[in-house]
C-alpha cells in the first residue's frame, strides 16, 4: 500500500482507540455513579422502613400508661432517623414536614386527651413512611433499567471499537506484509540487475581487452617486426583502450546518475566544438571498424547551457553505437542542425536497424535487441545518453529507416546565444 495511505490509517486507528478508551472509561464513571445511586436508594429506603417501625412503636408505647422514658428514647430515635434522612436528599429536596410531624408527635404522646389526634397522626406517618419505601423501589428499578441500558451501549459501543481496531491492525498487517513482499521484490530485482550489470560489464570490458592483448602477442611473435606492422599493432591497441575507456566512463556515470550523485555543470557550450570533440574522440575506434564519420555542420554557432564533459560523453555513446551496427567500409552520418530555439543532432547508421518492438525499450538500462546481443555491449550507454539528455532539458528519439539503418535524434535548447 501507498505510504501516503498511512496516516489515514493511523488517524482511524487512534480514533478508534480513543472512542475505546472513552467507552470503557464511560461504563466505569456510569457504574460508580449508578452504585452511589443505588447505595443511597437503599439507605433511604432502610430509613424510611425503620421510621415506620418506630412510629409503630411510639404509637404501642402511648397507650394506656406510657412509660415516658421509653417513648422518649423511641421519640428521640425518630428524630435521629429523619435527621439521618433529611442528610441524604438533595438541598433542594430537603423538606422539613417529617420533622414537624416529629414535634406534633412528641407533643401529642404524653397527652391522653390527644389520643384520637396521635392516632391518627402515627397512622398518617406509617403511611407516608411505606409510600416513601414503595417509591425508593420503583426509584430503584428505574435506576437498575438505566444501569443496564447504559452498560449495554457503552459495552456495543467498547465492542463496536475494538471491531474497528482489529479490523485496522489486520488491514495493516496486510498492508506491511505487501509492503514486504514488494520490498523483497525490489530487493531480488536489485539482486537480479546487479548480477546482470557485473556480468554485462564483465563481458564488455574483456573485449577490448582480448582485442588489445591479442594485438600485443601478434606483435610481440617475430624477433625484428617492422615498424609499419608495429604501429598497426600499437593503433588497434589505443582504438581497443580508447573504447575501453569510453565503456569505462559509461558505467560509472550511469552508476552515478542512478545514485544521484551525478552533479552537471551549467556554463556555455558551444554545440559544433562539441559534436567535433566527440567525433575526433571516436576516431581511432571508427578506423579499426573501417567506418568513415561525415559530419554536417550547421553553418552557425550554436550555443547552450549545459555539462561540456558529460554531453561530449552522450554524443560519444551514440556515436560508438552507430559505428558498431555499421558495416565495414561504410559511412557514419552526423547532422547538426537549428530549428527556433531548438538544436537538432542526428546519427544514421547503415546497419541492420531497430525492430519496431524494440524502438521503445532501446534507451532502457540493460535492454538489448538481438543485433545488439550478436554485438555486443551492456545495454547502459543509451541509457546515460537519455539520462544527460533529459537533464539538459532535451529529448532523444530513435527510428528506423526505411532505407535501412537506425537514426538516432537529439534536440536540445538552445539558452544562449552567440
Amino acid at each position: 500500500m501507498p505510504r501516503a495511505a498511512q496516516p489515514g490509517l493511523h488517524h482511524i486507528a487512534a480514533s478508534l482507540l480513543a472512542g475505546l478508551a472513552l467507552a470503557l472509561g464511560g461504563l466505569v464513571v456510569a457504574f460508580v455513579v449508578s452504585f452511589n445511586l443505588a447505595d443511597r436508594q437503599y439507605q433511604l429506603a432502610a430509613l424510611a422502613e425503620q421510621q415506620a417501625g418506630v412510629v409503630n412503636q411510639i404509637a404501642s408505647l402511648a397507650q394506656g400508661q406510657p412509660d415516658a422514658a421509653e417513648l422518649g428514647k423511641a421519640l428521640k430515635r425518630y428524630h435521629g432517623l429523619i435527621v439521618a434522612e433529611t442528610a441524604l436528599l438533595p438541598a433542594d429536596a430537603r423538606q422539613h414536614l417529617e420533622a414537624e410531624d416529629a414535634r406534633r408527635l412528641e407533643s401529642l404522646a404524653f397527652k391522653s386527651s390527644s389520643s384520637a389526634a396521635f392516632r391518627s397522626l402515627t397512622e398518617r406517618i406509617a403511611r407516608q413512611e411505606v409510600g416513601e419505601v414503595n417509591a425508593v423501589h420503583d426509584e430503584l428499578e428505574r435506576l437498575h433499567t438505566k444501569t443496564v441500558a447504559l452498560a449495554i451501549a457503552l459495552a456495543a459501543s467498547a465492542l463496536l471499537c475494538a471491531l474497528g481496531v482489529a479490523w485496522l491492525l489486520l488491514r495493516r498487517n496486510r498492508s506491511l506484509e505487501a509492503m514486504v513482499q514488494a520490498r523483497t521484490a525490489q530487493l531480488e530485482e536489485v539482486d537480479r540487475s546487479r548480477r546482470l550489470f557485473f556480468a554485462k560489464a564483465s563481458h564488455e570490458l574483456r573485449t577490448p581487452v582480448t582485442a588489445m592483448r591479442g594485438e600485443a602477442e601478434v606483435a610481440l611473435l617475430g624477433h625484428a617486426p617492422q615498424v609499419e606492422a608495429l604501429r598497426q599493432s600499437l593503433s588497434h591497441i589505443h582504438a581497443s583502450a580508447t573504447f575501453l575507456g569510453h565503456r569505462i566512463d559509461e558505467l560509472l556515470g550511469l552508476a552515478s546518475a542512478d545514485d544521484g550523485k551525478l552533479q552537471l555543470l551549467r556554463q556555455k557550450v558551444e554545440l559544433g566544438a562539441l559534436v567535433k570533440a566527440a567525433i575526433e574522440e571516436a576516431t581511432s575506434f571508427a578506423r579499426s571498424v573501417e567506418v568513415n564519420i561525415e559530419l554536417n555542420e550547421a553553418g552557425v554557432p550554436l550555443f547552450l547551457e549545459g555539462d561540456a564533459r558529460w554531453l561530449r560523453q552522450a554524443l560519444l555513446t551514440i556515436i560508438d553505437n552507430g559505428l558498431k551496427f555499421s558495416p565495414m567500409g561504410d559511412v557514419l552520418t552526423i547532422a547538426l542542425a537549428a530549428s527556433g530555439d531548438a538544436a537538432r543532432i542526428i546519427v544514421t547508421d547503415n546497419g541492420p536497424g531497430v525492430m519496431p518492438d524494440d524502438l521503445p525499450r532501446i534507451f532502457d538500462a540493460y535492454y538489448q535487441s538481438e543485433h545488439g546481443r550478436q554485438r555486443g555491449g551492456n545495454g547502459l550507454g543509451l541509457a546515460l545518453a537519455r539520462w544527460v539528455v533529459e537533464q539538459h532539458g532535451g529529448a532523444i528519439h530513435a527510428s528506423t529507416r526505411k532505407e535501412g539503418g537506425c537514426c538516432i535524434m537529439v534536440t536540445l535548447p538552445i539558452r544562449i546565444t552567440a
